[in-house]
């Protein structure tokens, strides 16, 4: 499937969401359990929350995404 312009930036965003919401909020509870002060399964559910909260669009292969933006100057 061939990506479109309005898919890569929607995917820019999504991406850029999501790498300050991980480091917002996940990588302080990798810290946590790291030092065994909470399960892995917290630390994983906040990831996947994330993941969720700040999808990529549908129907579209990430690779493709990645590749289109690369290919086409997105930053």
């Amino acid at each position: 499937m061939a990506v479109t312009k309005i898919q890569a930036a929607q995917y820019m965003t999504a991406r850029s969401q999501r790498r300050h919401a991980y480091k917002k909020e996940a990588d302080p509870l990798m810290a946590l359990f790291l030092n065994d002060e909470i399960e892995k399964s917290v630390w994983q559910n906040k990831k996947a929350e994330i993941k969720t909260q700040f999808s990529y669009p549908e129907g579209c292969d990430t690779a493709e995404l990645e590749q289109f933006c690369n290919d086409n100057g997105y930053d």
